[in-house]
């Protein structure tokens, strides 16, 4: 029997929004203290505004640093709500014009799905074209964080196997640091260096780890998950195995 992965920096769900952005802040810092330069953050939440989103995270991108958003809308509402921004922090939105420096870390909130090589543009120029996303020996690039990049409608806009083929050859290059999916049953997370975790909700508001995994399971691997455990919870001597097996 494979022993369960286990949760360690990270062993409970956030139970709000800001305790989810505290938690990606930290595994992202975490990941970055090991190497990694380019990080995939993803809380997926409805009705989240890419400025409310945004502004914990500039604690991670010290300046000199560009925080690009999708359209020129969304920088000048942030550049308006937010209070005050780091000296030498510029908000921008992402355009084929855009142009940071090698000593720049970037932020990038939200990019939409027709944005797809201007994202990857920007990442190259601050990586130096490094794919791998690891600071290398002899050279350490800024880093640059994906924030709740919007590439699940890449079908209905057309693109959508340009859509697909970013995420499997570029996104392949990031470190997801920190991801929570809410689902019906329970929830999808992961926070580095913790492995992914599958919940289910076993009362309201509480709710119990299904399974551990090594690496991000596909939406028909959950839900087979959540299929067989139902099927085993029908078995009346469920309860006493697991109890059992927790003891052990």
């Amino acid at each position: 029997m494979v022993e369960p992965l286990q949760l360690t920096q990270f062993p409970d769900l956030p139970i709000d929004l800001a305790q989810a952005c505290e938690q990606a802040i930290q595994a992202t810092r975490l990941a970055m203290q090991a190497g990694y330069r380019r990080l995939l953050v993803e809380i997926i939440a409805p009705d989240l505004k890419p400025e409310v989103l945004a502004r914990p995270f500039l604690d991670l991108v010290q300046p000199p640093a560009l925080v690009l958003f999708s359209d020129a809308g969304g920088a000048a509402l942030a550049q308006r709500e937010w209070d005050s921004t780091p000296e030498g922090l510029q908000l921008q939105s992402l355009s084929p014009r855009t142009q940071p420096s090698p000593e720049q870390s970037v932020l990038l909130v939200m990019p939409a799905v027709y944005g797809l090589d201007q994202v990857e543009r920007v990442c190259q120029l601050v990586s130096g074209g490094d794919p791998s996303g690891l600071a290398q020996k002899g050279r350490d690039p800024k880093p640059v964080i994906l924030l709740n990049p919007q590439l699940q409608d890449a079908a209905t806009v057309g693109v959508g196997l340009a859509g697909r083929r970013l995420r499997q050859r570029f996104l392949s290059t990031f470190e997801t640091s920190y991801y929570l999916r809410s689902l019906v049953e329970g929830a999808l997370f992961r926070a580095y260096p913790d492995p992914w975790s599958v919940w289910q909700q076993e009362e309201p508001g509480l709710y119990g780890v299904l399974q551990t995994l090594p690496a991000q399971p596909t939406g028909e691997e959950v839900a087979e998950l959540f299929r067989a455990t139902a099927a085993a919870r029908r078995d009346p001597w469920w309860g006493w195995r697991r109890w059992f097996g927790s003891r052990r």
